[in-house]
């Protein structure tokens, strides 16, 4: 579906035609949940977050400027979503007085939260890169978005985005050896 194709329905809907946002669903439904799933590495949290996403671009679509394009501005409701839900993992971690401990004194939720999410050395490189890192790793390497595009979703410069993934890249090859990542013949893996 193109920019036009797209701001035609978003008129349509604007206007009263609330039944054409089916197919803002269902063009954008899939890609929304690519993203957050490698986002927040966990299906059910990328198939709520997906429907929240969804639902407050719908809710905010009188807010939609036809100077962004429209798979950038819901991409950016995506990433701000996303980014919250890692914020709030992220203190739920840091704070494990909030969980109850049992007599043993054990934190079975964070051993939980530990084996599901820091499981593989790619999850735990993956950990490492911020909510942008993460984003721009994302639409580069798997949406195979241009630099542009993604600039316009972070209000970043395209040049700037090439350098962030460039560091991105090198500070995933710095940890891999680290956690060890060599491949069969002795040769530092990436």
């Amino acid at each position: 579906m193109n920019k036009r194709e797209i701001e035609q329905l978003l008129d349509e809907i604007k206007a009263g035609a609330m039944e054409q946002y089916e197919v803002i669903i269902d063009h954008y439904q899939q890609p929304i949940f690519t993203y957050c799933y490698h986002m927040l590495g966990h299906r059910q949290d990328a198939e709520d977050a997906v429907q929240e996403v969804l639902f407050r671009a719908y809710e905010r679509l009188d807010q939609y400027s036809y100077s962004l394009s429209f798979s950038a501005w819901i991409y950016r409701i995506a990433f701000n979503h996303c980014a919250n839900v890692l914020k709030r993992r992220k203190l739920s971690r840091f704070l494990p007085f909030l969980f109850n401990r049992d007599e043993d004194g054990r934190n079975y939720v964070e051993e939980q939260i530990d084996r599901n999410y820091l499981g593989e050395p790619f999850d735990r490189i993956w950990k490492r890169l911020t909510a942008e890192e993460r984003t721009l790793m994302i639409l580069r390497v798997l949406e195979e978005k241009e630099y542009e595009e993604i600039a316009a979703l972070l209000d970043k410069k395209p040049a700037a985005l090439r350098k962030q993934f460039e560091r991105a890249l090198k500070k995933c090859k710095r940890y891999l050896p680290a956690m060890g990542g060599m491949a069969n013949d002795g040769s530092k893996s990436v």
